[in-house]
């Protein structure tokens, strides 16, 4: 259950780093000069959005499967006295 949890944590650590630099390229889109690099920067933008949405919800669903199955274990040890 242990690598459950450690994965969850490793995609919260890439949804986090995917946010910095969204908000990196929403910073340069504000300065940016030209339409190409404008282009280049609402791409990057919607990439990482996604991405990083994707990898939140991936760390949300293994953390939430892990305590789910936890859970479930502990019942069971109860259930048979163990």
């Amino acid at each position: 259950m242990a690598d459950i949890m450690e994965l969850s944590a490793q995609y919260r650590i890439a949804g986090t780093a995917c946010k910095e630099k969204l908000r990196r390229a929403q910073r340069m889109l504000a300065i940016c000069e030209s339409f190409e690099e404008e282009m280049e920067l609402r791409r990057e933008i919607t990439m990482l959005t996604a991405m990083s949405r994707d990898c939140t919800a991936t760390a949300n669903y293994l953390r939430t499967y892990a305590e789910r199955r936890e859970r479930l274990e502990r019942l069971r040890r109860n259930e048979t006295g163990m």
